[in-house]
């Protein structure tokens, strides 16, 4: 799906949203989704490692399918993980069973969670502040 969306001041294109089952293949999908699509202005291999990491979150502590947005302009990419668990990691205390969001903390440029009304999105920015 195609659509102009716009945050801020910056205009994105969203790319791409797609739903994933709760398996370990659909990491391989994230990825494969997220590969060739990336500006020149973001570290791919960051991007896509930060993706896995969500995608493998999703997979093993939600436990739920799970939808992923790829939204980017020309110098800025938005990855976002919604899920159906109302489970939220404590930001304030990432032990070794969130691995993946240290790591994600550790290559994204900002990234957080963001309650719904049936679970949680968890995004990362990469590239300039859209705000």
């Amino acid at each position: 799906m195609d659509v102009d969306t716009s945050r801020g001041e910056n205009r994105y294109r969203m790319e791409t949203e797609r739903d994933y089952p709760p398996v370990s293949e659909s990491v391989r999908g994230v990825r494969q989704m997220i590969e060739g699509r990336l500006p020149d202005t973001v570290p791919a291999d960051e991007v896509i490692l930060a993706a896995s990491e969500l995608a493998t979150n999703a997979i093993v502590h939600a436990k739920t399918a799970f939808t992923v947005r790829f939204i980017r302009n020309s110098s800025t990419v938005r990855l976002e993980f919604a899920d159906d668990s109302e489970v939220v990691p404590d930001l304030e205390d990432l032990d070794e069973s969130q691995h993946g969001l240290r790591i994600v903390d550790q290559v994204s440029d900002r990234w957080g969670i963001e309650p719904t009304e049936t679970g949680k999105v968890v995004w990362a920015e990469f590239g300039e502040a859209t705000a």
